[in-house]
C-alpha cells in the first residue's frame, strides 16, 4: 500500500471509497499497524486496508465477511459488514467495510471475552466452509520476508516455529470440540459501546480447536494482564486452558504469531523496531519480562 496520498488519505482508500459508492470525505485515520483503519465520519463507516499481496487474505476477508453477516442472523454481538461489494482490490490493497462502532471508556476486562467466547462456542454448525485454523502460515511468511532480522535471528524464528508446527500437529490432543472460532481472540478486539461490547476483528476466522480462542487472554499476562483478570477469564468461559497439556505449546505459538506484525513493519519504524529487539531477546533468553503492546 505505497500509493500516493492525497491530503494524508491514501489513493487506495480514495478509489475504494469511490467503487463502493462512499465518501472518503475528512476520512480519519484509527489504527495503522498490520491492518490501517479509517473511520469515515459521513457514511458512519470504517475502511480497513491490507496488503493485497499476502497470500489467502482475500479468501480470509471473504470469510470473515461471510460469517460476520452470519453472526449477525445469529444475534451475535460482532461487528457488521455494510451492504456493499466487498472486498474491493485496489491500489495494491483490498478493502473492507464496516459499520462504524466508537469505542467508549477503559479496555474491557476479560471476563465478558470469557462469556462471549463461550456463546460463541455453543452456536450451530456454521453453514458453509471455513478455512482450516493455520497457526503458522501466516507468521513463517513473515519471518522469510522481514527486512528488520539478521539471518541468524531468521534461522533461529524459523527452527522454533518448525519445532512447535511439529508438536502442535502430531503430538497435541484437544481436549475441546472442533468448530468454529475466532482466531485472534484477545480484549484488545473487544468494542464497548452504548448498546454492549462487540467482538470485532475477524480477518483469521476459521475451523480449529477451541482452545485457540481461550489462549490469547493467557498469554495477556505478557502485555499487564494480572493473575486476577485471567482467573476472571477462565471462570467466565468455564474452562481453564492452563490445565491442558497442550498448553505450553499454544502458548508458544501465540507469542510467536504477536510478531508477525512487528517483524513487517520494523524495518520503518524505531518504535516497532525496539519493540521486535526486545521481544527476540526475551523469547531467547526464555523469561517472562512483560512486552509492549500496540
Amino acid at each position: 500500500m505505497s500509493a500516493p496520498t492525497v491530503a494524508g488519505v491514501p489513493a487506495a482508500l480514495i478509489e475504494a471509497c469511490r467503487v463502493a459508492g462512499l465518501s472518503a470525505t475528512g476520512a480519519r485515520l484509527l489504527r495503522e499497524f498490520a491492518t490501517s483503519v479509517y473511520h469515515l465520519p459521513r457514511e458512519g463507516v470504517v475502511v480497513r486496508l491490507s496488503e493485497a499481496g499476502a497470500v489467502g487474505k482475500y479468501d480470509r476477508l471473504v470469510t470473515s465477511l461471510k460469517v460476520t453477516r452470519w453472526l449477525a442472523d445469529q444475534g451475535f454481538p460482532a461487528t457488521e459488514p455494510v451492504d456493499v461489494r466487498q472486498p474491493l482490490a485496489v491500489d495494491g490493497a483490498l478493502a473492507t467495510f464496516w459499520h462504524y462502532e466508537e469505542h467508549a471508556g477503559p479496555p474491557p476486562d476479560p471476563a465478558p471475552l470469557g462469556l462471549m467466547l463461550r456463546r460463541l462456542h455453543a452456536l450451530p454448525p456454521v453453514p458453509f466452509d471455513l478455512p482450516t485454523y493455520d497457526p503458522f502460515g501466516t507468521i513463517r511468511r513473515a519471518i522469510a520476508a522481514s527486512r528488520a532480522i539478521d539471518e541468524e535471528e531468521r534461522e533461529w524464528l524459523t527452527e522454533r516455529c518448525s519445532a512447535l508446527s511439529d508438536a502442535y500437529y502430531e503430538r497435541l490432543e484437544f481436549a475441546l470440540p472442533y468448530g468454529l472460532v475466532h482466531g485472534d481472540a484477545h480484549r484488545g478486539n473487544l468494542l464497548r459501546t452504548p448498546e454492549g461490547l462487540l467482538l470485532c476483528d475477524w480477518d483469521s476466522v476459521s475451523a480449529g480447536p477451541r482452545e485457540i480462542d481461550l489462549v490469547p487472554t493467557m498469554v495477556g499476562v505478557r502485555f499487564g494482564l494480572t493473575e486476577a483478570q485471567r482467573d476472571g477469564f477462565v471462570e467466565a468461559y468455564g474452562y481453564d486452558v492452563r490445565n491442558w497439556p497442550g498448553y505450553g505449546v499454544l502458548r508458544d505459538t501465540r507469542e510467536m504469531q504477536t510478531l508477525t506484525a512487528v517483524l513487517r513493519n520494523a524495518h520503518r519504524d524505531p518504535g516497532t523496531r525496539a519493540e521486535l529487539r526486545f521481544r527476540l531477546a526475551s523469547l531467547r533468553a526464555g523469561d517472562d519480562r512483560t512486552w509492549h503492546a500496540f
